[in-house]
């Protein structure tokens, strides 16, 4: 639990913390927090990263609702599955990248993994001026799982 928060929301809250002050001064900023789908959803067996991801979630929601006023946006990325070798231990636990592959065409409605383009494609949209009236949000780009 303690390693999940630190990972998880602490390393955030310290980079965003020393962030900030840059932002306002500026009069403007774009922050991005890697969350979770987990941290909308709730994983069977899987409390400390879920809540983890939660927290993440929750914290963006609360400073960006602190710095709108500095027009400084804060939301959180929830990306699902992506084909990255963090997949790995998910793998192994599975048995095989087939049985992993045939869970992720069970659970997931768009029956695939993201790719790491699309993960970053959103990543930039969330950074760039085509999202600058929004803040506080949790972007999920799951293909559905969330459904």
């Amino acid at each position: 639990m303690d390693d999940s928060y630190k990972i998880n929301v602490k390393s955030h809250f310290n980079f965003i913390r020393l962030a900030l002050p840059f932002m306002k001064k500026r009069k403007k900023g774009s922050i991005i927090v890697t969350s979770s789908n987990s941290g909308v959803i709730y994983d069977s067996e899987m409390v400390a990263y879920a809540t983890s991801k939660h927290a993440a979630v929750a914290m963006v929601k609360q400073i960006a609702k602190d710095y709108a006023k500095f027009n400084i946006r804060v939301n959180a990325l929830c990306p699902g599955w992506v084909d990255t070798p963090f997949n790995d231990p998910f793998t192994k636990q599975m048995g095989s990248r087939k049985n992993l592959l045939k869970y992720i065409s069970k659970n997931i409605p768009m029956k695939r993994f993201a790719s790491s383009k699309e993960i970053s494609d959103a990543a930039l949209f969330l950074a760039s001026s085509d999202s600058s009236f929004m803040t506080g949000q949790a972007l999920v780009v799951d293909g559905g799982e969330c459904l």
